[in-house]
């Protein structure tokens, strides 16, 4: 083999091995399957998400809040990005605001492998807060994220 050709192949696999050892697990986690209008169901379409952060910046996986015309309700659902397919503590919190801060709480919390929720509820005319969070399971770091108080009316 030409001294070029073995370089080139070489610096090849030196790039790839040099790449695999800089990703993290959360960076080499499999992709969840799991779409929020899969989770919620028929008639539901997102209206708000925000992505579950860590207080260094990292992200793991997003809160999702969608909306079913038809019938009236909200649904609510945490898509996990982080140790996707293993159990972890994974959940969300809905409140629905009757008037002022009154409001009722709704929640889906546990250990789960993939999502949690859907949480539905018969939301239209009031406004709706959600949060959600996960962990993950090597450094047990915690990831979450609120939509605010909003979506009035839907």
């Amino acid at each position: 083999m030409p001294i070029r050709a073995a370089l080139a192949k070489a610096t090849a696999v030196i790039a790839v091995v040099g790449a695999a050892c800089v990703l993290t697990p959360e960076a080499q986690a499999a992709a969840n399957p799991y779409t929020p209008e899969g989770v919620c169901g028929s008639g539901y379409h997102v209206v708000d998400s925000r992505t579950l952060t860590h207080q260094n910046g990292s992200t793991g996986g997003k809160v999702y809040l969608l909306y079913n015309n038809s019938n009236g309700y909200n649904c609510a659902v945490t898509i996990k990005g982080v140790a996707v397919g293993t159990a972890t503590d994974t959940g969300l919190d809905l409140l629905v605001f009757s008037s002022g801060d009154n409001f009722t709480h709704h929640e889906n919390n546990g250990d789960f492998k993939y999502y949690a929720g859907p949480v539905r509820v018969s939301a239209a005319g009031k406004c709706v807060e959600v949060i959600g969070y996960t962990f993950s399971t090597t450094s047990n770091t915690s990831y979450a994220a609120t939509i605010p108080k909003g979506h009035c009316g839907r």
